[in-house]
């Protein structure tokens, strides 16, 4: 590393603020390096990319960037990589224009201080860790090959040396129950001690079932069973919820939608909309927790929530209050921002 871009890691060090507000330039580096393979896992189909770029192609990409931007590794377990491999993916983000940033996503079993260490001198934004659950059943089901402890450890550690966390949590996994989600976050919000604000954010994804995995085997079979579109966005709703009422932010509900995820889903809650919908489920369990039968004030910008995809958040209020749309309508105030 040179002298500059050294001076420059050492300055942002892994201390960069969530909230910059830069534009995002990711790499998909679909299931490289990945200990085990989980059985609902196929980031090729997720992300339609198969060929993993090279550091040195990554560093020419960003040469060519006129402003600063958040480098996104995503799709396999940074951290897994040999540190040669590692380091130069992460010297390729000194071509980018100065105040850029970097985070990536990795493994709990790829972590200890040593390697974290070694990452203070770089601009990291964020770790995201591909956590899934944290109850041991699910995680033996899905072959993570780790406990519940064990990530919760590794999560501790990210936050002791000073990295903000994104923790990247799933629903419909196998064996895995809605109060189970529920006890998950409640777990990770136990690691906030005084630590304000609270340096983790969230993602909920779906648990899909996609061809040529050993869970669309185990579906074929009948040893599982998906959750329908509707039970997904309610149930992600609900997660986001409790999320919110935690302390957490949440980057994102549902998969990024690509030609090549949507030929290889058999079965699960896939939609394009879902973390639209399972947003608006959120703002209304907000709404008639204020009040079981209005009225209520609205922001005008959170309009779409409630009209958006065929007044979704309106049905959805009226189905959960017994009222009629119409009535549920004359209720709402809009009001400015």
């Amino acid at each position: 590393m040179g002298r500059a871009a050294q001076g420059m890691g050492q300055m942002l060090g892994s201390r960069i603020s969530m909230s910059a507000a830069l534009p995002k330039i990711p790499f998909f580096l679909p299931m490289d390096s990945c200990p085990r393979r989980c059985v609902y896992c196929h980031q090729g189909e997720i992300t339609g990319i198969s060929e993993v770029p090279s550091p040195d192609a990554v560093q020419q990409t960003l040469s060519r960037l006129q402003a600063p931007h958040e480098v996104c590794y995503f799709g396999g377990s940074f951290t897994c990589f040999p540190e040669e491999r590692r380091r130069a993916y992460m010297e390729a983000v000194f071509a980018a224009p100065e105040r850029s940033c970097v985070r990536f996503s990795t493994h709990p079993h790829c972590l200890s201080p040593g390697i974290l260490d070694s990452l203070a001198s770089y601009p990291v934004s964020m770790i995201e860790l591909g956590i899934s659950s944290l109850d041991d059943d699910v995680l033996n089901a899905c072959n993570r090959g780790y406990t519940g402890e064990f990530a919760i450890a590794a999560m501790r550690l990210i936050l002791e040396r000073g990295f903000s966390l994104g923790a990247q949590l799933m629903i419909g996994l196998p064996g895995q129950t809605e109060e189970s989600s529920l006890n998950d976050l409640r777990r990770i919000a136990a690691l906030r001690g005084q630590r304000e604000p609270f340096p983790v954010t969230l993602r909920i994804y779906p648990c899909l079932v996609l061809d040529k995995t050993p869970l669309a085997e185990l579906m074929r079979k009948g040893a599982y069973a998906p959750l329908s579109l509707e039970e997904g966005i309610l149930r992600a709703g609900r997660l986001h919820f409790e999320a919110e009422r935690l302390g957490f932010a949440v980057q994102r509900i549902g998969l990024h939608e690509t030609e090549s995820l949507a030929k290889s889903v058999l079965a699960g809650p896939h939609h394009p909309a879902m973390g639209e919908m399972a947003r608006s489920v959120a703002f209304v369990a907000s709404l008639l927790e204020s009040s079981s039968a209005g009225p209520w004030e609205v922001e005008r910008r959170q309009i779409s929530l409630l009209t958006g995809h065929d007044k979704f958040g309106l049905r959805y209020m009226a189905q959960k209050t017994g009222f009629r749309l119409q009535f549920i309508e004359k209720q709402i105030r809009y009001i400015r921002s």
